[in-house]
C-alpha cells in the first residue's frame, strides 16, 4: 500500500510539473505572439510573388530591419521596411528595371519593391538563403572576399563562420524569425482580423505547439 501512495504521489509531481510546463509555454507563445507586429501583408504576398521569394521569409527580413515600421531609418541613413541604403536602392532600381526616386524609399510598395528584388538577386546570385542575408546586411563585397579567402564555403556555408559579428547575429535573427514563421504561419501571414484578437491567436498557436510536440514524440 505504501509503494502505491508513493507512486501516485511521483505521478502526481510529473502531472503538476507537466501542467507547469504546458502553462510556461503557453505563456511564452502568447507572449511572442503578442510582441510580433506583423503589418502590410498584402504588399509583401505582392512583391515576394513578383521576386518568387518565400514571403515568410520577406516578413522575417523585415521584422528584423524594422520591425514592420516604414518610418523606421537608421544611423547611417537605412530607410523604410527593408531598411535600404541610398547606394543600395540605386543599384536596386537598376537591377529590377526601376527608376530611381530617393524620396520615395519610405514608400511601402516602392522600398519593397527595391528591397525584396535586391535579395531575389543576392539570393540568385549565391544561391543560398544564408549568403544571400549576409550580403543584404554585410555586402556583397565582404562576402565574396570571405568566400574567396576560405572562411567560409560557398557550397556549405555556416553563418557561425562570418566574422562581422553584427551581420552574424543578423543572420541568425532572421533565420530565427523565419523558423517561427514557418512553424506557425505556414498557410499564411496572420490577417489584422486575427492580429487584432491576440488571445485567439495565442490560443491556435498554442495548439500547433502541442501538435508539433506530440508529432515528434511519435
Amino acid at each position: 500500500m505504501k509503494v502505491i501512495k508513493t507512486i501516485v504521489k511521483a505521478l502526481g509531481f510529473i502531472l503538476l510539473g507537466l501542467m507547469i510546463l504546458l502553462a510556461l509555454s503557453f505563456g511564452l507563445i502568447s507572449y511572442q505572439t503578442s510582441r510580433s507586429q506583423i503589418s502590410y501583408q498584402e504588399e509583401i504576398y505582392k512583391y515576394s510573388d513578383k521576386y518568387n521569394i518565400d514571403p515568410l521569409l520577406t516578413a522575417s527580413i523585415i521584422k528584423v530591419e524594422s520591425d514592420f515600421d516604414n518610418n523606421a531609418q537608421s544611423h547611417q541613413g537605412a530607410h523604410g521596411l527593408m531598411q535600404l541604403l541610398e547606394d543600395t536602392a540605386m543599384h536596386s532600381a537598376d537591377l529590377v528595371g526601376l527608376s530611381y526616386y530617393p524620396d520615395k524609399l519610405n514608400e511601402v510598395d516602392y522600398n519593397l519593391d527595391l528591397g525584396v528584388g535586391y535579395f531575389n538577386y543576392l539570393y540568385s546570385y549565391y544561391g543560398n538563403i544564408d549568403l544571400a542575408l549576409a550580403a543584404y546586411n554585410g555586402g556583397v563585397g565582404n562576402v565574396d572576399s570571405w568566400i574567396e579567402d576560405g572562411i567560409i564555403d560557398k557550397n556549405k556555408p555556416n553563418h557561425l563562420d562570418i566574422p562581422f559579428e553584427e551581420t552574424r547575429q543578423y543572420v541568425t535573427k532572421v533565420n530565427s524569425n523565419y523558423e517561427v514563421m514557418k512553424k506557425f504561419y505556414k498557410e499564411g501571414l496572420p490577417n489584422n482580423d486575427q492580429l487584432s484578437n491576440l488571445k485567439t491567436l495565442s490560443i491556435r498557436n498554442f495548439k500547433i505547439f502541442l501538435k508539433d510536440i506530440a508529432n515528434n514524440v511519435r
